[in-house]
């Protein structure tokens, strides 16, 4: 079995989080526009903009360790 590089992994597992933070902001998208729930409605707008920061985050590390997008 081929071991992976430790860059290889890592560029794997941030692409992964990536991925995965962007389907959590489409999903936030949806739910606001099925909410009534003026609450409900800022919480998920709370969470967006928590997974978007993730976003920025995650993108800025993947640029300063110069690894792939």
């Amino acid at each position: 079995m081929k071991k992976m590089s430790q860059q290889s992994l890592m560029d794997t597992k941030l692409m992964m989080s990536i991925e995965r933070e962007e389907l959590l902001v489409k999903k936030y998208e949806e739910y606001d526009g099925q909410l009534d729930n003026k609450e409900l409605k800022q919480m998920i707008k709370k969470f967006k903009k928590t997974s978007k920061e993730h976003l920025g985050l995650v993108k800025d590390l993947m640029i300063k360790l110069n690894l792939e997008r």
